[in-house]
């Protein structure tokens, strides 16, 4: 019942806007499958006279939705174009939401796949033991800037940004900086998760008032992040997918990464393609090491892009899946800016 409202949602684009299906995904995350229930029963009473329920119920068949992580999403809405164009008779709508909503909506049947960028944690698998996690790709979270004084930051730079508190003076790469409006995430999100894991924050980074030095300010997903800074007249830093970088070309500034002050860790190096790759390869393999001759990005800040399915997914859905995992699709997640996983193994 559930399932064949929220593909009422997502289809009927007269009825319900793109915007307002992602918001219904996040609630999924947050209250759980009955409250989304009565949300969805509300939604498709107000759509109802655009669809039957019979139609809905026969194309269910040839029918795929995925939804979840924004960082999973650009590569997914590629795949699921150059599907559908070798297999006509099957529809695959792409909807965001962040990770959390992708397991959260996984897990109950809400959609046929779960996109995250991130690994399912031990609570993650314990709170719902039958989501399946299949591997399609790999990506890095990276810092990037707008009217900087340096591009080379630290990590107990960011560390202090992300944690400011009273009056500090804010360094980037060793030079102050007063009225840096610092971004970060406001939903459930892979890609904060990884950068608040980097930091030693757990699982987000704290959400800090404004200081003399720093303006805390938040965004919704990659894109959100992306625009702030671009349309940035001050100081600005924050963290996006590396993919979601790379297209904003020279409008930011990607940032190097120095793990360590002292020198003992990494040392930055420039955010290229073939040291990301290196980077995402050693997080994916479990070999990943911080010592000071390292040339690659930071591992930690590398991770994974995952499809969740509740169990085995049917075949329809395995096609799918096989086909994002395929040395075929390698070419969708490089418009993307990411990794397939048959390069990375």
């Amino acid at each position: 019942m559930i399932r064949e409202m929220t593909k009422k949602l997502f289809n009927d684009e007269a009825g319900v806007s793109p915007i307002v299906a992602t918001l219904v995904l996040i609630v999924v995350a947050i209250a759980g499958a009955a409250a989304v229930g009565m949300i969805m029963g509300t939604f498709s009473s107000n759509v109802s006279d655009n669809a039957n329920t019979g139609d809905t119920k026969s194309a269910a068949s040839s029918e795929i939705i995925v939804a979840g992580s924004t960082t999973v999403q650009p590569v997914s809405e590629i795949l699921a174009k150059a599907y559908m164009k070798k297999n006509p008779g099957v529809k695959i709508t792409v909807q965001g939401g962040g990770s959390g909503a992708g397991i959260a909506s996984a897990a109950t049947g809400i959609v046929d796949i779960g996109a995250a960028s991130k690994y399912l944690t031990n609570d993650d698998k314990a709170k719902y033991p039958e989501l399946n996690e299949h591997v399609i790709g790999g990506s890095a979270v990276v810092v990037i800037g707008k009217n900087l004084p340096a591009t080379t930051v630290t990590k107990q730079e960011l560390q202090m940004m992300y944690n400011a508190t009273g009056n500090q003076t804010v360094t980037i790469g060793g030079q102050a900086v007063s009225g840096l409006a610092v971004w970060q995430r406001t939903e459930a999100s892979g890609t904060e998760e990884t950068f608040a894991e980097f930091l030693g924050f757990g699982k987000n980074v704290d959400k800090a008032e404004d200081d003399g030095n720093t303006q805390q300010r938040n965004a919704i997903g990659n894109d959100g992040v992306l625009k702030a800074i671009k349309e940035s007249t001050g100081p600005a830093i924050g963290f996006v997918d590396y993919g979601f970088a790379k297209e904003a070309g020279s409008a930011i500034t990607i940032l190097q990464v120095d793990i360590d002050a002292a020198g003992t860790g990494y040392n930055p190096v420039a955010v290229t393609d073939s040291n990301v790759k290196t980077a995402i390869k050693a997080r994916l393999a479990g070999t990943e090491q911080t010592t000071a001759a390292s040339t690659t990005y930071p591992v930690e800040l590398c991770r994974p892009l995952n499809y969740l399915t509740n169990g085995e997914p049917s075949s329809l859905v395995n096609n799918f899946v096989q086909f994002a995992m395929s040395p075929g699709s390698i070419e969708y997640f490089h418009q993307a800016g990411y990794y397939g996983i048959s390069e990375l193994l």
